[in-house]
């Protein structure tokens, strides 16, 4: 259970890569404390207001607040 880092591990083994070369996207603290302890970036997903400094605070690479950003939070990580 998030946020042990183990099953994004096994995707990224899964798919051969390095867990450095995937992202994570997630709307909780625990799924960006996720990411980090496997080494995986994270952005954050604030679809709560007030949400984004959690986030960040925890280590987010970026937030975004629509799903139509992601693609341009791809360009930033």
């Amino acid at each position: 259970m998030k946020p042990d880092p183990f099953y994004l591990v096994e995707a990224a083994s899964a798919l051969d890569v390095v867990p450095a070369e995937c992202v994570l996207v997630g709307d909780s603290v625990t799924d960006i404390e996720a990411g980090r302890n496997a080494g995986v970036p994270a952005i954050g997903y604030a679809n709560k207001v007030g949400k984004d400094a959690r986030l960040k605070k925890a280590g987010a690479s970026t937030v975004i607040y629509a799903m139509s950003d992601l693609v341009p939070a791809l360009q930033h990580i």
